[in-house]
């Protein structure tokens, strides 16, 4: 193991909308900090790329679901600062105006690096960055429940605006961009309940304690 290896670790965490993406992600993040590992999570929904520039009409006419619509040059260049060591200023995403804020959040490097979102694992260039790759899925009825709680609560949008978006974009671009590439994965999580299945996290976590040993 070289010198680079040692300094961090990049697992990306790819999944439908509603898959468990964030909550894995959060809880190894939080197990790894209980053993003394540092961890963040690099999510790929801050890089949804800055639309400003049209009307609110228009961005609410855009199809978010698609791979294009993640500004995926900067999510890899601001990726690359933080495994060579040097923080970055992460935007922030503001998905009731479908643009970025004017702010950003400084990130420091930490030993690991949990990238997730839908395209985690589409991107070339975010492939060759990830040491492990693991994609979650669930039944499609208990993701669209998830989906439906969290845009209602998180990001104030109507039921009906969400049953056009799952039906119009959500459904369609699972099937045709994010489940393919769960064949890029080396561990895939089928999470059927309302827990994180414990077998998979512990296993994660050894995994970097023996990375880190």
């Amino acid at each position: 193991m070289n010198s680079r290896e040692k300094a961090y670790f990049v697992i990306g965490v790819a999944g439908s909308s509603g898959s468990g993406k964030t909550t894995l992600a959060s809880k190894l993040v939080a197990d790894c900090t209980a053993i003394g590992i540092t961890g963040q999570i690099f999510s790929l929904d801050s890089y949804y790329r800055p639309l400003d520039h049209i009307s609110f009409e228009e961005r609410n006419a855009r199809n978010y679901d698609h791979p294009d619509s993640i500004d995926s040059a900067l999510a890899v260049s601001q990726l690359r600062e933080l495994c060579v060591g040097k923080a970055i200023q992460q935007p922030i995403y503001d998905f009731k105006l479908h643009t970025r804020r004017k702010e950003f959040v400084s990130c420091i490097p930490t030993q690991m690096i949990v990238v997730e979102g839908l395209y985690a694992l589409y991107f070339k260039e975010l492939l060759d960055l990830c040491d492990f790759k693991i994609f979650v899925s669930t039944d499609i009825v208990t993701a669209m429940l998830r989906r439906v709680q969290r845009d209602i609560c998180e990001r104030g949008r109507d039921i009906e605006g969400i049953k056009h978006q799952i039906l119009a974009t959500v459904l369609p671009m699972f099937e045709t961009y994010v489940k393919p590439t769960q064949r890029n994965a080396h561990f895939s999580i089928n999470w059927e309940g309302e827990e994180i299945p414990t077998k998979a996290t512990e296993g994660l976590v050894r995994m970097m304690r023996d990375h880190f040993r």
